[in-house]
């Protein structure tokens, strides 16, 4: 008995096979269709601090961590196969988080988003651009 309860109350840290890169998401607002970013924001960036009572909420009901791990996990996608599916799963989530109020759009008509890849070598933090999207209208279409 205790030989099956081993594994489960000590988890194998071999459990993942390698570690690869972090992927972080950054947004960008243009005027333009064909103009270049000048600035970019990291999108749902994690809070510095979280307190105690919030952090024991967020152990039981947490729907933005969820929704951050399924960004992530599309992320972590466009860093392996470079997947028009994934950048849409992403391009779709960032025109809700406009529509919502989420995030500002202000005067802009596009956004572009990109997804950097942090990784640590030899001690050194490396950041690399892994992916950028094209311009996506945030204009509705007419029906």
């Amino acid at each position: 008995m205790l030989k099956l309860l081993l594994p489960i109350l000590f988890p194998s840290w071999r459990f993942f096979s390698s570690v690869g890169p972090s992927p972080r998401i950054d947004i960008a607002w243009l005027a333009e269709k064909h103009a270049e970013p000048l600035e970019w924001f990291p999108f749902r960036p994690l809070p510095e601090r979280v307190g105690v009572a919030v952090g024991l909420q967020r152990l039981f009901y947490n729907p933005e961590w969820n929704e951050r791990l399924y960004l992530n996990t599309c992320a972590e996608h466009l860093l392996e196969t470079d997947s028009a599916f994934h950048a849409q799963k992403i391009a779709e989530r960032l025109l809700r988080a406009v529509n919502t109020g989420e995030l500002n759009a202000g005067s802009a008509l596009y956004l572009v988003f990109r997804v950097r890849a942090l990784s640590k070598e030899a001690g050194q933090l490396k950041d690399e651009l892994a992916f950028m999207s094209e311009p996506i209208s945030l204009q509705r279409e007419p029906v």
